[in-house]
């Protein structure tokens, strides 16, 4: 891990069920200096065993997913690992109170644009607020 102006890089999961989508977020990522994508899923259902082998700082991952969804992922993972910090996108319109109470840090719509997207995750991971923190 490098050196970046902190202590160390922020490690980051991404969780996406779209190929497309969880690569190019993985990249966007993986471009800044301070930021260590340590892995991917594509399903909710595998986060919590993700979480534990790859140790992330942030978990980055999307609310509507088959199989297991954002928010139901998002549960297991707070209870199975309270210091991880839970970022969950979404394109639709979201229920603020659901959202925080599955236990995520922040939720950031889709449409929000990339350099907004790290500032977040900068933030959360610093446990600081951030526009969509929740």
């Amino acid at each position: 891990m490098g050196e970046s102006g902190s202590d160390r890089d922020i490690r980051v999961l991404v969780v996406d069920d779209h190929p497309l989508v969880r690569t190019t977020l993985a990249e966007l990522l993986a471009e800044e200096a301070d930021l260590t994508v340590v892995g991917e899923c594509d399903d909710g259902s595998q986060v919590v065993e993700a979480t534990a082998r790859l140790r992330p700082d942030v978990v980055c991952m999307d609310v509507s997913m088959p199989v297991m969804d954002g928010l139901t992922a998002a549960g297991a993972l707070r209870a199975a690992r309270s210091d991880v910090r839970i970022i969950l996108f979404t394109s639709g319109p979201a229920d603020h109170p659901v959202v925080a109470a599955a236990g995520a840090d922040a939720l950031v719509p889709k449409t929000a644009r990339p350099d907004a997207l790290l500032q977040c995750l900068r933030a959360v991971a610093a446990g600081a607020d951030c526009p969509y923190c929740l």
